[in-house]
Formats: C-alpha cells, structure tokens, sequence
C-alpha cells in the first residue's frame, strides 16, 4: 500500500508540474494584420509598381555614417566593427573616399564591400 501511495504522489506531482509547464511548451502565433487596401491597390493597378519593387540601386532606409566626423559609438554600431577596430577608423582620418578605409588594419577587402552602402568619406 504504502509503494502505491508514493508512486501515487509522484505522479500527481509530475502531473502538476507538467501541467504549469504545457503553456511554455506550446507554439504560440503572432496575430497578422493584412492592409487590404493597400493590397487592392497593388492588384487595381497592373503595370503600375511600387517604389520599392522598381529597378535600380540598393540603398539602405538608415542615414550614412560620416567616417570624418562620426562618435566611436557611431562606427561601432556599423556590422563588423568593434571597438578596436572603431578607435583605428578614427585615428586614420580625414578619408577622401570609402577605398581610403583599405589602409586601416583589419579592414579587408570583404568588409570594405559590406561598408560601402553604410558610410560616407
């Protein structure tokens, strides 16, 4: 009787606890708001496009960081850069041009492309 009660217990408190934990375990979906208008308007319109569907070059939404006059903090927020890396951009100004960012120490040609959009000279 007494090895029922205990494996009894031991399953009321398993179920207990697994019961807490179920909410966790659970996938749970955003809810999706559909602008239908805007999507109507898109469909209402053929041949018309919108802007950001239109050919031309990739220009971020963000404002360009000036490398000549940009806070460490600045630079630092860049992908790629950290604080060491910020300190040696700032030490070798004035730059003419974004290629002149080549000549600073841990700047490779590969993190030079993925600046390019983000920095103005």
């Amino acid at each position: 009787m007494k090895r029922w009660l205990s494996a009894a217990y031991i399953a009321v408190v398993l179920g207990l606890g697994f019961a807490s934990l179920w909410p966790h375990l659970t996938v749970r979906f955003a809810p999706v708001e559909v602008n239908k208008p805007a999507a109507q308007g898109l469909l209402a319109q053929p041949g018309a496009t919108p802007s950001a569907l239109q050919p031309g070059p990739i220009t971020p939404g963000v404002a360009r960081v000036n490398l000549n006059t940009a806070s460490q903090a600045e630079i630092e927020s860049l992908p790629g850069i950290g604080p060491a890396l910020a300190q040696r951009i700032i030490e070798g100004r004035p730059y003419r041009s974004i290629e002149d960012l080549d000549r600073v120490k841990g700047i490779g040609p590969r993190l030079l492309e993925r600046l390019r959009p983000l920095v103005t000279p």
